[in-house]
């Protein structure tokens, strides 16, 4: 996300900011007291929103065997800190980025992981800290928060790109770290002459000529969603801007060999209290379900963008996207109202004081079949069980797709127990679940063979029974089966988010 003081003045005015320093209601101070806490057995959860702040390097246990054929590093980034001198964040969300590595040789797996150090990081950490606000949370004192400039905490997601690992956030710059021994290199290079104010945390690289798919969101006097494509040579390609006809939230995106496609989201930013200091980038969202969202395509190519209707959803994460027969195909997983991060209390925020919270609405996963002749679009759900992390083989990444991999758990909760593949031509199913007692993150697909569907399923757990984590490997094309192994941590790893495969030659 980005957002510059100058912009957003623009955007209100600072007779509007004077007025919601009078009238705003502070959103962001949580009456604890109606808090519910977890019962005993959920007590295991509060791990996710526990820190990591010691930087580790060994060989992991390893239950069952490895594969042979697995050999390369499974790199994975999420928020690893959350307090600093008795200052907590308010969001699991939220917090400052660190890698894992996981280290795939013929000699087995190494485990390492290393905070990035950011401009902020570095400053906080040697100030012993938080200076500045992030998206979920306000710093301490108040004028440290005036005008809604938000840092990058770099603890998103990461992608390998010019020889650099690169960790993504909802600000720029992108900052690149040593592949190898994961020290923090400096702020990522755009090519000459791209003007990239801000730059989302997901990007798509067509595996067939590597072009790496960036997206950004400028808020002014209205949004703005700057793309751009840049060649396996480091040259743009393509680039454009489009304004938004409504101010939303855009976390993900979609694309296709020729289309881009953005779910405006049913959500209404509204920045006065914001920019006035007193509240944060999410409490400044709204659900507005009456509204619909609004999709937007794009071609790459060139000419004026489409706009198609369809019911409210929210979409965190895309599966895919691919054209067939005029056709565009995109799926994704969706939320019929976003409870677990936009609500009273919801169960993102309410983990982080070992409180229940709301997650009603599960993940379901949905098609968008936007038909580009016919200027229609119609949804449909493939399967109404609850999902998160959405994974397609990479190597079939923006063309057509057969298989979806997910993170899934129980209806009505937001924990995921387990691992699901759907075939998305004929919804059959294929899971694992460790059981009520467990968290699974991103379901990282590391290929093998030439066919889609062949290679392996990298996942990463936290157990409620031993309070530690570990990463499972599974068959990708027969997750019932169970493991084949298990790469056991001496230590338990906070909520995390996306990672990356690299395969060695």
């Amino acid at each position: 996300m980005t957002h510059t003081r100058r912009d957003l003045l623009a955007a209100v005015g600072g007779a509007g900011a004077a007025i919601a320093v009078a009238s705003c209601s502070r959103r962001d101070e949580i009456d604890t007291n109606a808090d519910v806490p977890l019962s005993a057995d959920r007590q295991w959860r509060t791990a996710l929103a526990r820190s990591l702040p010691t930087e580790h390097d060994y060989r992991p246990r390893i239950e069952g065997t490895l594969p042979d054929g697995l050999k390369g590093r499974l790199y994975r980034n999420g928020p690893g800190l959350f307090e600093r001198d008795g200052h907590r964040k308010r969001s699991l969300l939220d917090g400052d980025g660190m890698i894992q590595c996981f280290d795939f040789t013929a000699g087995g797996v190494r485990y390492r992981n290393r905070f990035v150090r950011t401009e902020k990081f570095v400053a906080e950490e040697q100030a012993g800290a938080y200076l500045h606000p992030t998206w979920t949370t306000r710093a301490p004192g108040f004028f440290a928060n005036l005008g809604g400039h938000i840092p990058t905490q770099a603890g998103v997601a990461t992608v390998i790109r010019d020889g650099q690992l690169l960790a993504l956030d909802e600000a720029v710059p992108l900052y690149a770290l040593d592949p190898d021994s994961l020290d923090t290199l400096g702020a990522f290079a755009f090519p000459d002459g791209v003007e990239m104010p801000g730059c989302k945390a997901h990007t798509k690289i067509d595996p067939r000529t590597g072009d790496w798919h960036l997206a950004a969101t400028g808020y002014g006097r209205v949004l703005t969603l700057r793309w751009l494509v840049v060649g396996k040579d480091g040259a743009v390609k393509a680039q454009g801007a489009v304004e938004s006809p409504r101010m939303t939230y855009i976390h993900d995106f979609l694309a296709t060999e020729r289309y881009l496609v953005f779910i405006l989201h049913a959500v209404e930013f509204t920045p006065f209290a914001m920019l006035a200091g007193l509240r944060s980038f999410t409490d400044s969202l709204t659900w507005k379900p009456e509204q619909g969202n609004l999709i937007l395509v794009i071609d790459k190519a060139g000419g004026e963008p489409a706009f198609f209707e369809a019911p409210a959803a929210w979409m965190w994460h895309a599966l895919n996207a691919y054209e067939h027969r005029g056709t565009l195909v995109a799926d994704f997983v969706g939320y019929d109202m976003p409870d677990h991060f936009i609500s009273a209390n919801p169960a993102f925020s309410s983990i982080m004081r070992g409180a229940e919270g709301e997650a009603a609405f599960p993940g379901t996963v949905r098609r968008y079949l936007i038909d580009l002749k016919a200027m229609s679009l119609r949804e449909e759900d493939i399967d109404a069980g609850h999902h998160e992390f959405p994974m397609t083989d990479p190597r079939v990444a923006l063309r057509e797709h057969r298989y979806g991999w997910f993170a899934c758990g129980p209806v009505g909760d937001w924990i995921f127990d387990g691992v699901a593949r759907i075939d998305m031509k004929s919804g059959a199913r294929d899971e694992f679940r460790f059981g009520p007692r467990h968290f699974v993150g991103e379901p990282i697909f590391a290929p093998r063979g030439g066919a889609e569907n062949d290679g392996w399923i990298l996942a990463q757990a936290q157990s409620g029974d031993t309070g530690l984590s570990f990463l499972a490997v599974f068959d990708a094309a027969d997750l019932a089966a169970g493991p084949i192994a298990k790469a056991h941590l001496r230590h338990h790893a906070p909520f995390g988010l996306h990672g990356y495969w690299a395969a060695r030659a």
